[in-house]
């Protein structure tokens, strides 16, 4: 009788603690459900799941397709310092063990001294004394879009129902995050003014890059004429229509023109639009892109191959306010906002006369100087992922990483089409790929091999830089031991990370 009673009380217990389990995934199922607002459903969620788990906190990280950053949507009795750290400097696939997490699409569970673990890479995580650590791929449509860590701060077994359990919970939150993201995108369909630009989406690490954002910034609500110079495919009309979609006209048309694509005959009726009878096949008025772009902001890429005759009509419109169109002589009044854009000094140019002076004076009044790729190589991989999320949506793919070999050649290459280039680039590497990752002979071959060696900026100090670069990516941006394998003192590295304007996270050892 009484082995019949201890059978009957395991059998009790072992029943009350599947209805336990079974309850908290039909209440997270339930959650998921009641709302679009994922952010809520997420702190819902987590309170459920560290109540039920018994540990001391947790986070979940929502990968944005885009960046590959992984933003911390949800958390719970994490410290301050790891909070700022991750918000302010956003994991990335493949960084730290969260971003290994998703990159490799595994769980890893750490049964003790967490944070003595190798894979947690950044300081604020290895001073947290995280002791036992469980994170676990959120995956939707055979894709990772986010990762749920639980963590406890003292010694911490669970069982392997438990884990069990939370592997099951990461079904419905996948499921809600990516149900999130339809809503999201059908949003932005319906409301045009969900796809303004923001200075977030300027994806980049380079300090340069961040000083022109905070320069773009104070632009905004500026009425002075603005002239960005910039190499081709450096992003001059990205940084216009920035500029544009976060001021007072956003509500206004954006208009963009490249100058050095419409022939000489035809540029002017182009601008300035014609009235009926000015020229044979002018059957009817006709209104230029000046007028369509009235209360708005225009822009004028390669304005420097302009001829001087119509840089004056240019001139009086900047000067006056108004503008004449072809075969008329009744002035019309204007409101619009010049951008103009060139990748010549235009110095050079009023030293050569082709172009006036006194126009380069109106149209410099702000001046934003865009830096080539081959300055900003701490961007490369980064716009590298960017473009392979977006030409994975296209393409319907899966590529989730870049071999060493591969990303190497593209920190080395000079990249004379700048960011037009790498996205051309990575375009073919991702129809090219047989795998999920994109590997050297995926490239293309110009950029492999470059045909002409003589190209090469093989100066000393852009060797210099590129090594230090290689170095820095080698060692995770941990300065002391780029310091050690460079052989110089760490204050001479930061001087030349400084100097060279070399932008990487900190991870310093102890």
């Amino acid at each position: 009788m009484e082995v019949k009673c201890e059978n009957t009380d395991v059998f009790s217990d072992t029943l009350l603690k599947q209805n336990k389990y079974l309850s908290v995934l039909y209440d997270i199922a339930l959650t998921v459900s009641k709302s679009l607002d994922l952010k809520e459903i997420l702190k819902d969620v987590l309170d459920m799941i560290i109540d039920f788990m018994g540990v001391d906190a947790g986070i979940v990280f929502v990968i944005n397709d885009e960046t590959m950053e992984m933003i911390p949507v949800a958390f719970k009795n994490i410290g301050e310092e790891v909070v700022k750290d991750l918000l302010e400097n956003f994991v990335r696939v493949g960084e730290c063990v969260c971003g290994s997490i998703a990159e490799y699409e595994k769980e890893v569970v750490i049964l003790e001294k967490a944070s003595q673990d190798p894979r947690f890479t950044r300081e604020s995580s290895k001073k947290a004394g995280i002791e036992f650590y469980a994170g676990f791929p959120l995956k939707a449509k055979g894709k990772v879009n986010g990762v749920l860590c639980s963590i406890t701060y003292t010694p911490y077994k669970p069982d392997s129902d438990q884990l069990s359990t939370l592997r099951a919970a990461t079904v419905p939150i996948s499921l809600a995050i990516e149900n999130s993201r339809l809503f999201e995108d059908a949003q932005k369909k319906v409301d045009a003014k969900l796809r303004y630009f923001i200075y977030e989406s300027i994806v980049t690490n380079s300090p340069k890059m961040k000083e022109i954002i905070r320069m773009v910034r104070k632009l905004t609500d500026v009425l002075s004429n603005i002239l960005i110079y910039g190499e081709s495919g450096t992003g001059k009309e990205l940084i216009a229509r920035t500029i544009h979609l976060n001021s007072l006209r956003k509500e206004k048309p954006f208009i963009a023109l490249n100058c050095g694509a419409i022939p000489e005959s035809l540029l002017e009726s182009e601008l300035f639009g014609y009235v009926k009878g000015a020229f044979t096949g002018a059957n009817a008025d006709k209104k230029g892109l000046f007028e369509a772009a009235n209360g708005g902001t225009i822009f004028l890429d390669e304005v420097d191959s302009m001829s001087l005759n119509l840089q004056v009509k240019l001139l009086r419109v900047l000067q006056e306010k108004t503008f004449v169109k072809v075969g008329s002589t009744q002035p019309i009044s204007l409101d619009v906002k010049i951008i103009a854009a060139t990748n010549r000094r235009l110095e050079e140019a009023i030293k050569l006369k082709q172009f006036r002076e006194d126009l380069f004076y109106r149209l410099n009044v702000v001046r934003i100087e865009l830096p080539p790729l081959r300055e900003r190589v701490e961007d490369i991989s980064l716009l590298a992922r960017y473009f392979i999320s977006k030409f994975n949506k296209i393409t319907g793919k899966k590529i989730r990483r870049i071999s060493g070999d591969a990303l190497e050649i593209l920190n080395t290459y000079l990249w004379p089409g700048n960011i037009r280039e790498l996205e051309n680039a990575i375009e073919r590497a991702v129809v090219m790929a047989e795998t999920d990752e994109i590997k050297k002979e995926d490239l293309p071959l110009e950029i492999v091999n470059p045909p002409d060696d003589s190209k090469l900026d093989l100066t000393l100090r852009n060797i210099e830089r590129q090594h230090i670069v290689k170095v820095m990516s080698l060692v995770d941006g941990n300065k002391r031991r780029a310091a050690r394998l460079l052989g110089v003192d760490v204050s001479t590295l930061w001087r030349k990370l400084k100097s060279e304007g070399i932008a990487f996270h900190d991870t310093q050892d102890a």
